[in-house]
Order: structure tokens, then sequence, then C-alpha cells
């Protein structure tokens, strides 16, 4: 990796000086003032080209990936709406809450105000997260034949408004992701350890999607696996709530 970087800087001296001296064989000393403007021309054009290639070489790497699912079939076996889990909170955060509690209450009075008005400040400036309503799909993905044991990443799958076949759309068209993996194994199903598998698997995916979204592309990178048609979101635990709050009849 240093000798390569070496490289680098020595065709970069290279090309400067090479640029440097074409300028002033053909223009003379205009060309030495114009020099340094030139130089950040070049420099911006080249940036713009070789942020272009490294983009186009990650796409073509990713869409090499996706290949093992090209032609794949998916077949979904259930979709169940699910309540959206909780955010557990983080004991070392409540730690350093209380510290920081316990250190206001030993400054002055026009300190804790100013402290105040800080934290009323942050979190106005903090925008809230977007709510998902989340789902439990059961599904059989079975690439083509031919596959060989060329392995996928369930964990690597997302949801889309329709099928994708272009990775440049990906980020524009996403309104879902997956937010667990579960693989079935001797008659059930168990956390998605090895993260890579090959051949058919049968899934069970807890999404989270937009709200209202009524259907949504599963995708492995560039290759559609198909749609998934989503229930209105009701999760049973709020069905329940609801049901028991109602007063009775009568």
């Amino acid at each position: 990796m240093l000798r390569l970087i070496f490289i680098l800087v020595f065709l970069l001296c290279v090309f400067v000086g090479a640029l440097g001296w074409a300028l002033n064989h053909w223009f003379g000393w205009k060309g030495m003032l114009a020099f340094p403007f030139v130089l950040l021309v070049v420099l911006w054009i080249g940036k713009k080209l070789v942020g272009a290639f490294i983009k186009r070489f990650a796409l073509g790497l990713f869409s090499m990936k996706s290949g093992v699912l090209k032609g794949a079939s998916m077949q979904v076996h259930s979709v169940i709406p699910v309540a959206s889990p909780l955010k557990t909170p983080d004991a070392h955060a409540d730690d350093e809450e209380v510290g920081d509690a316990q250190e206001s209450n030993d400054v002055a009075s026009e300190d804790a105000q100013v402290d105040a008005d800080s934290d009323e400040q942050d979190e106005a400036d903090t925008e809230p997260e977007q709510p998902k309503e989340h789902f439990e799909v059961d599904l059989t993905i079975t690439p083509r034949e031919g596959c060989g044991d060329r392995v996928w990443e369930p964990g690597e799958l997302v949801l889309t408004s329709e099928p994708v076949s272009s990775l440049e759309d990906i980020e524009e068209k996403e309104i879902g992701t997956t937010e667990n993996v579960l693989i079935w194994k001797d008659s059930a199903f168990s956390p998605d350890e090895d993260g890579k598998y090959p051949g058919a698997q049968r899934l069970k995916l807890t999404i989270a999607v937009q709200p209202g979204a009524s259907k949504a592309s599963l995708q492995y990178y560039n290759q559609s696996l198909g749609v998934i048609t989503l229930p209105p979101w009701t999760p049973a635990s709020e069905s329940a709530a609801s049901s028991a709050s109602e007063p009775a009849a009568g």
C-alpha cells in the first residue's frame, strides 16, 4: 500500500512538472502566471473523474454480488403486522445524565438557567425520527438453478416502492429496511449468525416501512425478488388494547 502511494505521488509530481513545462514552452511568462489556476482546474476535473470511476467500480462490484439472486423466486407464506419495538435506554447514558444532574445542582442558579436554555435549543434543532410501520414476513427465497455454492446475505435485503434494476435508483425509491432476520434451521427459526448462505432459504424478516405503504418490492441490491403485499398496519397488541378500552354493550 505504501509503495502504491509513493507511485501515485511520483506520477502526480511528473504531471505537475510536465504541465508547468508545457505552459512555459507555449505561452512563456503568461503561461507561468496562469499555471496555478490551470492546475486547480485540472485537479478539480481529475477529482470528478476519479470519483465517478470509483462509484462506477463500486456499483459494478455490487452488481456482481447480486448476480447470485438474479432470476430467483420468492414465496411469501405470511405477513403479520407487529408493534414497533421499544427503544431501550442506555444504562451508560443514564449514568451520565444522573452525573450531570448532580453536577448541575452544585452550580449557581444563573448557570443552571443557561444550561436549560441550551438543552431546549438542542431539542429544537434535533429532527424527530420518522415513524415506521413494522411487519413480520415469513418467506422463502430460492435462487435459480446453476448458482452452485454461491452465497447470499439475507441481511442485505431492502424494500423499495417498486422493482428497481439500477443501484443508483435504490436510495431514491427505498421505503423500508430489514431490522431483524431469522433463518429456518432444524424445524425452527434461529438467529442469523452466519450472515451468508447458499441455495434456497426460508426467512422470517422484521421489516420497517414508511407509514401507509400497501406493497413493497424486496430487493437484493439491483435484483428485484418480488413484491410483498402489506396489510393495514394494526398490530395485534394494539388491537387488543383498543378492544379492551371500548365500553361493554348494554
